[in-house]
């Protein structure tokens, strides 16, 4: 018998519980970067889809490798390389940057342990000295995703499911199916298990009867569809750990919502809802009372339904204008209203695949992977993650995490002692808060923003600049702050 997480108990760290040190990342003495997070929320969420971390490397740099561990003792495993040439998503694999400096290190927690080691050497077996510098806001430092979902996969549509899952496939593009789970026909969950087997496709929760707002049956709509799902399917290595199966994202039938519904989504441990209205490109904000993502629409639906279009023309321009924002372009369907006999379908998924720039991926799974790339902003660094010999020049690094809300850390290296200001600026140029103005020695030091202004009060919400100045080093950088 399969085993799954109580669908009824509320875990720890649920409705405003202390959540310090979920994911640390630190530095041991042979240059190894060790990232462990917290085992309870290893358990919980599975955390089998690969994250990347990036790290800065020496100048000048060529021929590196990366070797990867789960446990102290284990023997290193050398990883894959890729280049940004390569079609590659969802693996455990390095990119090396050399004209960037960095190292995309992308690697999934394993059943072994709650840690991953990782060690950068050169081609003389060397251990470098690459510093931990935070996680890629995509898989890979993609330049933007793409995501679908597929609504309504029961018995009276399996047909048109199976139809439009090989399609899907044919262009290596993830398809996550909302599945109704009193599917009729039992046959069907034969189908849906083959096509998770053939690749590309992640189930996600639609309920047990597809019922309008106020459920009947709460609980088993919400809790209970995600145990049939379980119960009923073997899922792909992304959505296991050890035993446990996992589904993270619910879809709201004919998009009603309300608390009652929200708040036994978070319950049941979802990662996140999805609504059914059009405009969203982005991530939805973290909430942490209810320990989950907020509700959110998606880019565009391709079809004849509702919020759907089958001008080519329209879908192409919305994902060229999302792929230029750096954004996330969910694309929805009905596969029982597709007319896979016209060619909007086919132009449309033509034009989005197969590009070595983005990162394709299931829905679940995406927000999976901003589930460590943005709701625990505690990232604790070893103490001797810098070297000296390393810190050849002044450099102000990207704040972590952004977007933020309250607090953010800006990290620089400077490399004598220097009289260091920085100074927060609004969008129209006006000084909102001095960090720091004063003398500080070489190396590499941080500062810590927390929204407020000199008279620390909060700020807006908004577009911040942070400059840094230090002799005739100026250097000037962007943050969005969230509210």
């Amino acid at each position: 018998m399969k085993s799954f997480m109580p669908l009824l108990i509320i875990n720890s760290f649920l409705f405003g519980q202390n959540t310090t040190s979920i994911l640390n990342i630190d530095t041991g003495l042979q240059n190894e970067a060790i990232i462990t997070v917290d085992s309870q929320i290893h358990l919980d969420y599975g955390l089998s889809y690969p994250v990347t971390y990036e790290f800065t490397i020496p100048n000048n740099s060529n021929n590196f490798q990366a070797s990867v561990k789960f446990q102290d003792n284990d023997q290193w495993s050398q990883m894959l390389k890729k280049t940004s040439e390569d079609f590659f998503n969802g693996i455990d694999v390095v990119r090396f940057d050399y004209d960037e400096n960095k190292a995309y290190v992308s690697i999934a927690f394993s059943d072994l342990s709650d840690s991953i080691f990782i060690l950068i050497t050169d081609e003389y077996e060397n251990n470098v000295n690459a510093i931990y510098f935070g996680i890629s806001k995509y898989y890979d430092n993609r330049d933007a995703v793409v995501t679908a979902t597929a609504d309504d996969w029961a018995g009276w549509v399996n047909d048109k499911f199976i139809e439009t899952c090989r399609i899907f496939r044919n262009y290596n593009l993830w398809l996550s199916c909302a599945i109704v789970t009193n599917v009729g026909d039992p046959n069907t969950w034969i189908d849906i298990q083959t096509q998770i087997d053939s690749g590309f496709i992640e189930p996600i929760s639609h309920s047990r009867t597809h019922p309008y707002v106020p459920y009947d049956d709460l609980q088993g709509e919400v809790l209970g569809s995600k145990q049939d799902l379980i119960e009923n399917l073997n899922l792909s290595g992304y959505n296991r750990y050890l035993n446990h199966e996992y589904i993270y994202a619910w879809v709201a039938p004919y998009g009603e919502y309300d608390d009652n519904i929200d708040t036994m989504v978070s319950v049941g441990k979802y990662l996140v809802s999805r609504m059914y209205y059009g405009g969203d490109h982005h991530f939805s904000d973290w909430n942490q009372i209810l320990f989950k993502y907020d509700a959110i629409g998606v880019s565009t639906e391709f079809g004849p339904l509702w919020i759907g279009t089958t001008d080519t023309v329209e879908l192409n321009n919305t994902f060229d204008q999302v792929l230029q924002q750096g954004g996330v372009y969910h694309v929805m369907c009905h596969p029982n209203i597709i007319e896979w006999d016209q060619d909007y379908p086919l132009v449309h998924l033509e034009h989005i695949s197969n590009r070595n720039n983005i990162w394709y991926t299931g829905f679940g799974h995406l927000y999976l992977y901003r589930f460590l790339q943005s709701a625990y902003q505690e990232i604790i660094l070893g103490s001797n993650y810098e070297n000296d010999n390393f810190l050849e020049k002044f450099v102000l690094y990207p704040n972590y995490p952004n977007p933020f809300n309250p607090t953010t850390t800006i990290r620089y290296n400077i490399p004598k002692s220097s009289f260091v200001n920085i100074t927060i600026y609004d969008m129209m140029g006006r000084n909102t808060k001095t960090l720091i103005n004063q003398r500080q020695n070489s190396g590499s030091n941080s500062a810590i923003w927390d929204s407020t202004n000199d008279y620390n009060k909060p700020v807006t919400a908004g577009i911040y600049l942070y400059q840094i100045q230090t002799g005739s080093y100026i250097n000037t950088k962007k943050m969005v702050l969230l509210k």
